[in-house]
């Protein structure tokens, strides 16, 4: 899927606090099944930029396309859809449910169809070296392991676009480069587009197109 960005302005307000301008009139082209890295210093707006574009936040002003649909024009329930059939997220930390095993926590987005979305669950599993950790608790996982269950996750609905934020940030190196090689090559296998966030140099340079974000705008 294809996602344009035209002129994102995201503001916020505090009371007795100055107005913040996280993002300054962004414009953006990421082509279908593009592989796409985020970086720049902390406070940039790469998360904000991404949680917009994810449709998870609506910009102050400025629109979102997505394969050619004006979707900053949806309300909430056509926005929920839209991204329950088309978008996954990966974040730094992996937020699994405590009291679910692991296949429970991958089948999660699509719980209402479980049953049917079980073998592609155990598919998922497989390739992420995790079989035979299929009934474990995220407390009995690594943190590599849990961030893999946490990308299994993120595409269980074979998303045609997936957003990645820091997705290594809490895990070593080796770990990491496990959990990037992954991501690269499942994404290219679907043909998923990807943007991912990141700090790391050798994930950016993983991906097709790398792009800079300072001080809310896009260098």
């Amino acid at each position: 899927m294809e996602i344009i960005a035209k002129n994102l302005i995201k503001n916020y307000t505090k009371k007795n606090s100055p107005e913040v301008n996280v993002l300054k009139d962004i414009n953006l082209t990421i082509a279908s099944g593009a592989k796409v890295s985020l970086t720049g210093p902390s406070g940039a707006g790469k998360s904000t930029l991404i949680h917009i574009l994810g449709l998870m936040d609506k910009p102050t002003s400025g629109d979102v396309f997505i394969d050619g649909i004006k979707v900053t024009d949806y309300g909430c329930s056509k926005l929920s859809k839209m991204r329950k059939d088309n978008i996954g997220f990966v974040f730094q930390f992996h937020y699994l449910l405590t009291d679910f095993n692991v296949i429970e926590n991958i089948l999660l987005p699509v719980w209402d169809r479980k049953k049917e979305k079980l073998k592609r669950a155990d598919e998922l599993l497989k390739l992420m070296g995790l079989s035979r950790r299929k009934h474990h608790l995220p407390s009995e996982l690594s943190g590599g392991e849990q961030q893999r269950v946490a990308l299994a996750r993120a595409l269980i609905n074979d998303p045609k676009i997936l957003f990645a934020d820091e997705p290594t940030g809490n895990l070593d190196r080796k770990t990491g480069k496990i959990v990037e090689d992954l991501m690269f090559g499942l994404c290219n296998e679907m043909k998923t587009t990807l943007v991912v966030v990141t700090h790391n140099q050798e994930v950016a340079g993983h991906a097709d197109h790398q792009l800079k974000m300072i001080d809310g705008q896009i260098l």
